[in-house]
């Protein structure tokens, strides 16, 4: 389903991109309305079924331009570059719709459009760039002009599908971005691979959790059963994989995450059991919560391999942070509509996905509604991490079932190079996959992956965009790095320069065996893998870098301007990244699973097989915060005259950081807690923002516990209070309580001061 498109270029800060034209394709109806974008186009080998049903209940996202498209990127740009003096001036959700969300009056304008058409619309989204729709097929047909008839795609999938571009009045067209929903041809697929199913499953004492885990410095180790699961099947534990690279060395140091969210996209169920194992083997208690869009995914089921192994990754790697799981159905404009949950809540800093579609394949609204949804993000100081696909280069094949001819023939067809969407967006930072060797030796080292037999699964995505253009931080990037080259024209793209690579980073796939994830999926320990594992992994090191004291409460935000400029200079590039520059002995050269002699092969600096490298933790972690929290300058020296007496002791500084006090936790044994605390600037800042992150042995009604408070007016300190029922005690919370295994409850403070300064305060109180 692809177009012609138009772009218009935006000349940003330093962060130059080239931005989607503001308004979608539009024609004339004649009937006063407009019709907005195009219609989905069918693939060859696509046959009729006939009329979807009348009464089947559609989930309509309308996207709605942002009022400045322009100055939403060139802000985006500015707040993500190092060398910008806007660098981390992030906006809150609300200040985020006042600037850049649809005005109030063009909100309206398409609302009554709406309602005029007889459909059932909901409130905007929180970021006015929104409006959802509840309609049934027969009420869909009606007001948007559309015929609406099931298929039977090349694949054998059954799918609805509109057969024109959807009508609205003239009014309201200009300010809508697209209508999704009323086809769901474009079905996303995890990128990782899956255990054989050979394995028994092991037998485990019901789960036992405490208050609060403890960890020694090198991490969560794992039980016998991952560790037998290790001996059978080959792969690593988790630990295993933070030794290799590097994660253990920020354990020791006492961080762990905590105080930190981190969301998954998930569009297929969760079983709870593979999760309540893989925390019982390791002795962790990190909280998952779960966030149902549109409905979510549908009921458990065993089949759980890809979500099973995105929160496990966390949960193995990042220990002490929450984790909230966005789930809907599989669906284009379903995943879109987590996006749009993710930013409006603006809770979790970062987010992680395993899912993708082949960029050829996606349609030209959800583009764009993804692309806006990634720059508020952006804007909103956080991170987008997303696996890049595990066909290699030619990310439209998908493997056909064995003995399925028809299926083979037709996809064999689908050998052409493309890349897998949304990683190819430049506002996502796009995750590859390596194999890596010895994780336990100080020798281990990362290889380029590609383990596909014959077109088999088993390569990591790569490659060149064909809609998106490079942004600054690849065209802008040293020579000496090798962004740019001979396959970086803008020919596919349609852009006067060049064209969005990917990937940016990349960290072990290759599960054949020898190495791979151990985990507990599907009902049983096994070992898993592809880019699926990789983009959490990557999303476990912002997680820990947010956490970290050194970026002194900031976050990282949109992650790559941060690290090309890191990897421009050499020195950092060789301490924060393990450059891969060649694939294992008797391995393929290049990502292409059925041509040797195809690109992308991997080499010195960046390269499309395995874009900047994989992480050293330590290290890139220090050099990502201190490009978000620099140190101040160091004052001048005072002059000394010559004879004059030693000067004066200096007083004692005030402190550097805002201070929490007068913090006391009662009710709690009443089931009535009351948490009070004043907050205090530090000196010659005021106080804008301050966040609350409660612990998992008390309840909200906010699955990520945590509370907001926006000041209109900076204050120099404040005083608040929680109480009863906005915070509840949970019933785990009053028997730890009453057995005297929990005796006090730990909280974190952020604050956001004027000044871009913003901290984040630990805050431990005893129960009464």
């Amino acid at each position: 389903m692809t177009r012609s498109r138009p772009f218009v270029l935006a000349l940003l800060t330093a962060l130059t991109l080239v931005a989607f034209a503001a308004a979608p394709a539009a024609h004339a109806a004649g009937d006063g309305t407009v019709r907005v974008g195009e219609a989905p186009e069918l693939a060859a080998g696509t046959r009729p079924l006939g009329a979807a049903p009348a009464a089947e209940q559609l989930h309509i996202y309308v996207a709605l331009e942002p009022r400045d498209p322009a100055g939403l990127e060139s802000f985006a740009a500015a707040v993500s570059d190092p060398d910008s003096p806007l660098f981390g001036q992030y906006l809150s959700v609300a200040e985020f719709a006042q600037r850049f969300g649809a005005t109030e009056a063009q909100v309206a304008a398409v609302r009554a459009a709406l309602a005029g058409r007889g459909l059932e619309v909901g409130e905007a989204g929180a970021n006015n760039l929104s409006l959802p729709v509840t309609a049934t097929v027969a009420e869909a047909e009606t007001a948007f002009g559309v015929s609406i008839d099931q298929v039977r795609t090349a694949a054998g999938e059954v799918a609805y599908v509109n057969d024109r571009p959807p009508a609205l009045a003239a009014t309201a067209a200009p300010f809508v971005q697209g209508v999704l929903g009323l086809d769901d041809l474009a079905h996303a697929t995890r990128a990782g691979g899956g255990g054989d199913g050979s394995a028994p499953v092991p037998t485990q004492a019901p789960v036992a959790t405490t208050a609060a885990a403890t960890f020694p410095p090198s991490g969560p180790q794992p039980c016998k059963e991952a560790l037998d699961t290790k001996q059978s099947e080959g792969g690593y534990t988790a630990n295993e994989i933070a030794a290799a690279y590097g994660f253990d060395q920020l354990y020791a140091a006492g961080n762990y995450g905590a105080g930190q969210t981190v969301a998954l996209l998930e569009m297929e169920p969760l079983l709870q059991e593979d999760i309540d194992k893989y925390q019982h083997c390791y002795g962790t208690d990190v909280e998952v919560a779960k966030v149902n869009v549109n409905g979510g995914p549908g009921p458990e089921t065993s089949n759980d391999g890809e979500a099973a192994l995105d929160v496990e990754q966390l949960i193995g790697l990042a220990p002490e942070a929450r984790i909230v799981v966005y789930q809907a159905p599989n669906s284009g404009a379903d995943e879109v509509a987590i996006f749009a949950e993710w930013v409006q809540r603006n809770v979790a800093k970062v987010m992680s996905s395993s899912w993708g579609i082949c960029e050829k394949e996606t349609g030209p609204e959800n583009r764009e509604a993804v692309h806006t949804l990634l720059q508020e993000a952006a804007v909103q100081g956080q991170s987008f991490f997303v696996a890049a696909g595990d066909y290699g280069s030619t990310d439209c094949y998908v493997e056909p079932k064995k003995g399925d001819k028809e299926s083979e023939e037709k996809k064999a067809k689908k050998h052409f190079l493309n890349v897998d969407f949304p990683g190819s967006d430049p506002w996502a930072t796009d995750v590859g996959g390596t194999r890596l060797e010895d994780p336990t030796a100080p020798t281990a080292i990362d290889y380029l992956w590609n383990d596909s037999e014959d077109g088999s699964w088993g390569a990591g995505g790569s490659g060149v965009s064909e809609y998106f253009p490079m942004a600054s931080y690849q065209q802008g990037a040293p020579p000496s790095l090798g962004v740019l080259g001979p396959l970086s024209s803008g020919a596919t793209c349609g852009s006067p320069t060049f064209c969005r690579q990917v990937p940016d980073v990349s960290a072990l796939a290759a599960d054949n065996g020898e190495t791979g994830y151990v985990i507990h999926a599907e009902e049983r320990w096994e070992t898993n893998g592809g880019t699926s594992a990789a983009a959490p992994l990557w999303a476990a090191v912002a997680t820990l870098v947010n956490a970290s004291p050194a970026c002194g409460g900031h976050t990282i935000g949109f992650a790559n301007p941060a690290l090309y400029a890191i990897a421009g200079d050499p020195a950092t590039y060789a301490a924060s990244f393990r450059d891969v520059t060649t694939a294992r002995p008797g391995g393929k050269p290049t990502t292409n699973i059925f041509e040797s002699t195809q690109p992308f092969p991997a080499g010195p600096g960046y390269d499309m097989a395995s874009g900047l490298g994989t992480p050293r933790v330590p290290a890139l972690a220090a050099s990502l915060c201190a490009l978000a929290n620099p140190p101040a300058p160091p004052a001048p020296p005072a002059a000394v005259e010559k004879n004059s007496s030693p000067p004066a002791p200096a007083p004692l500084a005030a402190p550097s950081v805002p201070t929490v006090g007068r913090a006391a936790l009662t009710g709690v044994t009443k089931s009535k807690p009351k948490l009070v605390f004043t907050v205090t600037a530090r000196p010659g800042a005021k106080l804008q923002t301050i966040v609350v992150q409660l612990p998992p042995a008390l309840e909200t009604d906010d699955p990520t516990n945590t509370f907001r408070f926006h000041f209109r007016k900076p204050r120099a300190s404040a005083k608040l209070k929680l109480t009863y029922p906005a915070i509840r005690t949970t019933p785990k919370l009053l028997e730890h309580v009453k057995s005297g295994v929990t005796k006090r409850l730990g909280f974190v403070v952020a604050t956001r001061e004027t000044g871009g300064k913003g901290a984040r305060l630990p805050l431990v109180l005893p129960i009464g």
